[in-house]
């Protein structure tokens, strides 16, 4: 959950940073992973939560 609040936060902030310097097409991925995060809070399902548990870093060693 945490790693989801860390990357959503940094994406959004990106987006914004990036449209107010350069584009304004920016702007759409703040949206994009608002949207992403309104679909997860109503329906339980975070597509972002299920990549981030396929990282290395999140896989349990084999014993």
């Amino acid at each position: 959950m945490r790693q989801v609040q860390i990357a959503a936060g940094i994406l959004i902030l990106v987006g914004v940073v990036l449209g107010t310097l350069t584009s304004p097409l920016w702007y759409g991925l703040s949206g994009f992973v608002g949207a992403g995060l309104l679909f997860a809070g109503v329906t339980g399902w975070c597509g972002m939560a299920n990549l981030l548990s396929l990282m290395p870093w999140n896989r349990r060693a084999s014993a």
